[in-house]
């Protein structure tokens, strides 16, 4: 596993986060990003281009990804890439999967957040 430099995004939650805990108790959320640049082309018309992001939270900060972030939901998050690496079983191929690890977010469109009412 390797981890390289620091990274700032703005997008938008493309999934459902999936929270997973491990045996020790440990919690993690995982989703994907999708960010959108606004170019314009030669021909004077803009052309948007999309990239999907793999997103990974850890501990405390899974529970309250958990709790506030939803598919649709316009965030902004701070983070570090990570790259994993494994050997597929059945090939026997090295497998790369980018990730970015984050530390931070918040909701850019809080009125997309939709929270159960309490009782």
């Amino acid at each position: 596993m390797q981890e390289a430099g620091r990274v700032v995004l703005t997008g938008e939650v493309s999934d459902t986060p999936v929270i997973r805990a491990t045996l020790q108790g440990q919690y993690t959320a995982t989703f994907s990003l999708t960010t959108t640049t606004r170019r314009l082309n030669r021909s004077g018309a803009y052309t948007d281009r999309q990239k999907r992001y793999n997103i990974v939270a850890r501990g405390e900060l899974a529970l309250t990804i958990r709790h506030q972030i939803r598919k649709g939901n316009e965030i902004d998050i701070e983070g570090k890439y990570h790259l994993k690496q494994w050997e597929d079983k059945g090939s026997g191929e090295t497998k790369y999967l980018t990730q970015v690890l984050i530390d931070r977010f918040s909701i850019a469109e809080p009125d997309q957040l939709e929270l159960p009412i309490a009782a």
